[in-house]
């Protein structure tokens, strides 16, 4: 077998090219970013609404929307594959937003009787984790300050009352998950019609 040597200027080309096809690929159009936006915001404005009308007994079952949408999930991104070569980074994002969303929901179904009021933030802080690590992997500034949001906003969240909770995770959803993914999907639109 074979090994090639690689100058200096020809490995930082092919480590440029490796993250410019993984930004293309994972941006995609922007649309799981918009999904997943309203998917949150819907089931913690819901929990919300029942928590503030006395249910709480059943305030939770909103929350039963996202294994429906990793389900979703999964199928949306296999259906992807198929069509598309993934390189290194693509899988390793991948990798990292399957265990993040994973944690997540172990949390949040398993433990929240343990957590009570800190449930909502550890989750903040573990999206903050994964919308960063897709920032600064893709060198998207709009995911990087989303994620920053994330986290300034699951440490706010550790102040508020668990009643409130809700709306604060449906309204972080909205502004650092939905709003980055539309624009995402302007670009991407943008960039189609050159």
């Amino acid at each position: 077998m074979k090994t090639e040597h690689l100058t200096p200027e020809q490995s930082l080309e092919l480590i440029t090219q490796v993250i410019n096809q993984a930004r293309n690929r994972f941006e995609e159009n922007g649309f799981i970013y918009v999904f997943w936006g309203t998917l949150i915001a819907l089931a913690s404005f819901g929990q919300f609404w029942l928590l503030q009308t006395g249910h709480y007994d059943i305030n939770w079952y909103p929350y039963l929307l996202m294994p429906l949408g990793a389900i979703y999930s999964s199928i949306y991104y296999a259906r992807k594959k198929r069509n598309q070569t993934q390189n290194l980074i693509g899988k390793i994002l991948s990798i990292l937003w399957v265990a993040l969303a994973t944690n997540m929901l172990i949390l949040g179904f398993f433990f929240a009787g343990m957590l009570k009021e800190n449930l909502i933030p550890v989750i903040l802080i573990l999206l903050s984790v994964g919308i960063l690590s897709s920032g600064a992997t893709l060198r998207s500034k709009i995911l990087l300050y989303a994620g920053l949001f994330v986290g300034l906003s699951a440490f706010v969240a550790f102040y508020l009352s668990r009643l409130y909770q809700p709306l604060l995770m449906g309204t972080v959803s909205v502004v650092a998950i939905l709003v980055p993914g539309l624009i995402l999907m302007m670009r991407h639109e943008g960039k189609e019609n050159l």
